[in-house]
């Protein structure tokens, strides 16, 4: 008895989906974390002088957030690998960090937050 064509297809179809499967989870690596989660409470007096108490956020095409800053943030998120030192660290409304989440910057956004820090 020969077996159906569509049901033969259907099993290597099957088949590879498995095979890619595995590929994609065994390729995947675990970031490195810092082992300190939060920014300590002299950290965030420090980045709140720095930032002179606003919120650092500021879209490509309008001025920087009126908001006052109430949350450290990292620049580059902590769940991505990202250290909790003063240097990756910002300050933001609770607006914008609820929008950020854990979205990795672009090196632009990074290279605008070092100018605007020098102004203020």
């Amino acid at each position: 008895m020969q077996p159906d064509a569509t049901a033969l297809l259907a099993c290597l179809f099957i088949a590879a989906l498995g095979v890619l499967c595995l590929a994609v989870g065994v390729g995947h690596q675990r970031h490195w974390r810092h082992p300190t989660r939060l920014f300590s409470w002299s950290q965030k007096q420090q980045l709140i002088r720095q930032a002179r108490g606003r919120c650092e956020h500021k879209p490509p095409l309008w001025f920087r957030c009126a908001a006052p800053g109430t949350e450290a943030d990292h620049v580059h998120p902590w769940s991505r690998g990202g250290p909790t030192e003063l240097w990756n660290g910002q300050l933001l409304c609770r607006r914008h960090n609820r929008r950020k989440s854990n979205r990795v910057p672009s090196p632009l956004y990074r290279q605008r937050l070092e100018r605007r820090r020098k102004k203020y």
